[in-house]
């Protein structure tokens, strides 16, 4: 008698609707962090020739800036401004770096 083995491909599949949950909540969770907590030092994502400005209007400084991120300080720029002036990100910068000299 022969017998077969059933493999079940399906096990081992990536749950690719849980991870888009989890990244969506850590988008929006640190997106929410940077309205509540108010931070000095912020990393926007978004069109810099747009944000940078907004940023050297409220006397903040520019600390790194990549192709469609940057970091900065804020000054006296709010996160709520920094939306306005084009961001389609803004989170608070953690860590011992820069932003919390």
């Amino acid at each position: 008698m022969l017998t077969t083995i059933d493999q079940h491909p399906r096990s081992r599949a990536v749950p690719v609707k849980g991870v888009l949950a989890v990244a969506f909540a850590w988008f929006a969770g640190m997106a929410a962090m940077a309205l509540v907590i108010k931070p000095d030092a912020v990393v926007v994502f978004g069109p810099p020739d747009r944000v940078i400005p907004a940023i050297v209007t409220a006397d903040g400084a520019l600390l790194d800036a990549g192709r469609f991120h940057l970091a900065a300080r804020t000054g006296a720029a709010t996160v709520g401004s920094l939306y306005a002036a084009g961001a389609w990100l803004v989170w608070p910068l953690i860590g011992r770096g820069c932003g919390r000299g």
